[in-house]
């Protein structure tokens, strides 16, 4: 029996933020799916671009977008958690206010990698991200990055730091790519689950079935581990810091 909060880590809900839900009632539909799927707390991780937005013009364009939903949200619906899929870029690690763009109340910051070849002062940006900053940095999708062989030895070096690698249930969902998101799961320290959701057709909430395939191929006991990790980077105690 299920006894753990399900957490979608991972989804683009906020209306007009980025490519995610264009409008509230989308929105709304997409959570309705979510809680049907067992889901109760959903993290609304919008896309942040340095180079588009400052981080208080991106918290106070995600605050109203959070406001304009919550507007109409019926009772019942999995509860939203602001939060951000923050673009590497150059500097992240030195750059003041960053604390901001994590999962509130905790120091867990949700890192999109490049999709070119990754360099050395890219992969020592996140070292300094935890080793320095002592962020919880989560990795999100790091199949996408596993193209490049460089790339894919410089993410098993980065999975001997304490990082979390978040792979999307759609990728478990193909064939194709399953095989490659089941290893990445299996061998990171932290594994965790997201739907990176954008809409309700190509690219839909689909939580339950990544659960599904992960339950089947490693076992109950890896869906709970998953479970486990994503409630203590929502814990207000690993929230320590204020840079």
């Amino acid at each position: 029996m299920q006894t753990k909060k399900i957490i979608d880590l991972h989804c683009h809900i906020l209306p007009g933020m980025d490519d995610g839900s264009p409008d509230p009632e989308t929105s709304v539909e997409m959570l309705r799916r979510q809680a049907r799927q067992g889901v109760e707390v959903v993290c609304a991780t919008s896309h942040y671009y340095a180079d588009q937005n400052s981080i208080g013009t991106f918290c106070d364009r995600r605050a109203a977008a959070l406001e304009r939903l919550q507007a109409v949200l019926p009772e019942g619906l999995p509860r939203i958690v602001p939060a951000a899929e923050v673009a590497c870029f150059s500097g992240i690690s030195g750059r003041r206010g960053l604390s901001r763009l994590c999962i509130p109340g905790t120091r867990t910051l949700l890192l999109e990698m490049p999709f070119t070849q990754w360099n050395d002062f890219q992969t020592e940006e996140v070292e300094a991200l935890v080793l320095d900053r002592n962020y919880h940095v989560v990795l999100v999708h790091p199949e996408r990055f596993c193209g490049s062989r460089k790339n894919l030895e410089k993410l098993w070096q980065l999975e001997e730091l304490p990082v979390g690698f978040q792979v999307n249930a759609g990728t478990l969902l193909r064939w194709r790519s399953r095989k490659l998101g089941l290893e990445l799961l299996r061998g990171a320290r932290y594994p965790l689950l997201g739907s990176d959701c954008h809409n309700l057709t190509s690219r839909p909430p689909n939580l339950e079935e990544g659960r599904r395939v992960i339950c089947r191929k490693l076992g109950q006991a890896f869906v709970d581990r998953m479970d486990q990790n994503a409630a203590w980077l929502l814990e207000p105690a690993a929230g320590e810091g204020t840079l």
